[in-house]
């Protein structure tokens, strides 16, 4: 993990969204750098907060009736995308006098024509509001988290191998910790003021090479095979909508070329993104259930 020089001056830092593995991280590190910090969920009992951490109830969607009690004495926010309540919770920044505000987005908002497109359109819509609030902002956008192929544990629990409908599809997966790494940093010393920074993983490669590397970590095949465009939209769409489903398979059908690597992590934190090998080791134990030799 990054080392922060510890802040002089104390300040509180809201973590909305405190359950999820990007939030947790972020929590860790402002903590390690001396600020204070608090975390807000829809549900603060499910929450563990470290040892002077403030844990209290804030639904995004819904942030009228909690907002200006979680943002009382807040200085930053980092802030989940979510759409539905973001003209409140902007309006309770305002009067709360917050000072910065990192919103973490998505690649997908980078679009062309993000409203349109259902990958996109709750992003570019938090994304554009917080822009025309008036508040000081930062915009993370990561690509493809590494961590979504914990998913594929879960396909091939319940079936004997991976279905793929584009296995050659090209993305640059982002470790969870580096895009933590960057947030607290940009939290922590104010800069990158009213830009918007395109995070990923620091080498591009397939669906089969992620395959690949977390068969040898794990030390055996994860066997997968290639489905057609529409047997796949068919198990997408036990999950989510059609429109969500489909913009999802059009994404990988046109990734054929190699994801450029946007350097952000290491211009950011001054050392180079983790690996996805470095991910899969590091996630051995999320894989548990596979570590032997199907049939």
């Amino acid at each position: 993990m990054h080392t922060y020089a510890r802040t002089s001056i104390p300040m509180t830092t809201l973590v909305t969204g405190a359950r999820g593995s990007v939030a947790r991280g972020v929590v860790t590190r402002l903590l390690a750098a001396g600020r204070d910090v608090r975390i807000a969920s829809s549900d603060p009992t499910a929450l563990d907060p470290a040892p002077g951490v403030e844990a209290v109830r804030l639904s995004l969607a819904e942030p009228a009736a909690d907002a200006a009690a979680a943002l009382r004495d807040v200085h930053s926010v980092f802030l989940y995308a979510e759409a539905a309540g973001i003209a409140d919770f902007l309006a309770a920044a305002r009067a709360a006098g917050v000072r910065h505000i990192v919103l973490l987005s998505s690649a997908a908002a980078a679009a062309p024509d993000p409203a349109a497109n259902p990958l996109a359109a709750s992003h570019h819509a938090v994304e554009v509001a917080v822009a025309e609030s008036g508040l000081p902002y930062t915009v993370l956008r990561p690509g493809a988290f590494a961590g979504n192929t914990i998913g594929w544990k879960y396909r091939l629990l319940g079936a004997d191998s991976i279905q793929l409908p584009y296995p050659d599809a090209q993305l640059a997966p982002i470790h969870e910790d580096d895009i933590a790494d960057v947030a607290a940093a940009v939290l922590l010393t104010g800069d990158r003021l009213g830009e918007t920074l395109d995070l990923n993983g620091p080498e591009s490669m397939s669906f089969a090479d992620q395959i690949a590397i977390l068969s040898d970590v794990l030390g055996h095949e994860l066997p997968f095979v290639e489905v057609s465009r529409e047997e796949a939209l068919a198990d997408l769409t036990r999950h989510m909508n059609e429109g969500y489903a489909n913009a999802l398979l059009d994404l990988w059908q046109h990734s054929v070329d190699p994801e450029p690597v946007s350097g952000t992590t290491e211009a950011i934190t001054g050392r180079p993104g983790r690996s996805f090998r470095a991910w899969a080791l590091d996630h051995r134990e999320d894989f548990a259930g596979l570590a032997a030799p199907r049939g």
